[in-house]
């Protein structure tokens, strides 16, 4: 049985509708990729170094110990996260906590920054540990399922961009050749269980989003990414959101020119019965381009399992 995972809201009371998962989304559609970066800026001159907004575009890449002393520790500032890391001879050591501010934007590499005390360390031994520590952004490991801070409606025939971010997550690697040490989420949010009842579903994370219809407040130099969800409502009735759900970890990672993090665009179109066709575009929309490919997706964009996240639809009854 597909999953109820839409209501359209008429003037004489609910009408439920059904989203169909089984057959028309166990493949995503790609939409076809339309026609047609920067460094990041000089280091600051003392050993301490901060960045803050646009002025580190690039926080991720490869980071370079080799004029450190042996158990030098860096410490980044990356939203809620604080990473310390150190090289030793034949190792690397480890530490980081996080905040509680999840949308703190805090862009920051600061040398010779010991971790505090009591914070746990961990040891990564190396037969050859190298002289680079390498940082990449991934999208999520789970879907997002995000509840909108206010009521939604979509009148009948009507059609809207919706622009949400969600928490990046960090791979940091070493060695020679690298190898992954650790994947930390910047932010980690609450899960949420999605499907029909206890045995029908995925395990996601629950997020609380204002469903933007301006990019310009989200898509800055941080550590959220920004995806943009367009909805089209073909039924007669309006169409009440409560939850949007996002298959992150079938979703790639892309810079804008500004240093933002962006994701592919998605597209539902909700048909008169209720149906909602998914498709994925092959890079984020207009307003963020040119961009670059930072990182690819975790998993096959055919798993349905992942791929029923993806609707935009709300589920329950409005008060």
């Amino acid at each position: 049985m597909p999953d109820r995972w839409s209501r359209v809201a008429g003037s004489s009371g609910w009408v439920e509708g059904w989203v169909e998962w089984q057959g028309r989304l166990a493949g995503v559609q790609r939409l076809p990729a339309p026609g047609g970066s920067s460094p990041a800026r000089a280091l600051a001159k003392a050993r301490r170094i901060r960045h803050v907004g646009a002025a580190m575009q690039s926080w991720w890449g490869e980071t370079d110990f080799a004029s450190e002393a042996p158990g030098s520790f860096s410490r980044w500032g990356l939203g809620p996260l604080e990473l310390w890391a150190a090289r030793f001879p034949g190792e690397w050591q480890l530490a980081w906590r996080r905040g509680d501010d999840a949308l703190l934007r805090r862009l920051e590499l600061n040398r010779g920054d010991e971790p505090p005390a009591g914070l746990e360390r961990r040891r990564y031994l190396f037969a050859d540990p190298g002289t680079s520590l390498h940082l990449l952004p991934r999208v999520a490991d789970r879907p997002i399922v995000a509840q909108p801070a206010t009521p939604v409606l979509l009148p009948a025939g009507q059609r809207a961009t919706f622009f949400m971010s969600s928490p990046v997550w960090l791979e940091v690697s070493a060695g020679d050749p690298p190898r992954l040490l650790a994947e930390l989420p910047c932010w980690l949010p609450s899960k949420t269980w999605l499907g029909e009842d206890t045995l029908t579903g995925t395990l996601c994370y629950a997020a609380r989003t204002r469903a933007q219809l301006e990019f310009a407040g989200l898509a800055t130099a941080d550590v959220r990414a920004v995806t943009a969800v367009t909805v089209t409502n073909h039924h007669r009735q309006a169409l009440a959101f409560e939850r949007m759900g996002l298959p992150l970890p079938q979703m790639s990672l892309f810079r804008a020119g500004n240093g933002a993090l962006w994701t592919e665009a998605a597209e539902v179109d909700y048909d008169e019965e209720g149906r909602a066709p998914v498709r994925l575009a092959s890079e984020p929309p207009p307003p963020a381009r040119p961009v670059q490919l930072i990182s690819g997706p975790r998993h096959d964009r055919s798993s349905n399992l992942v791929v029923r996240a993806l609707s935009a639809a709300l589920r329950g009854v409005l008060p």
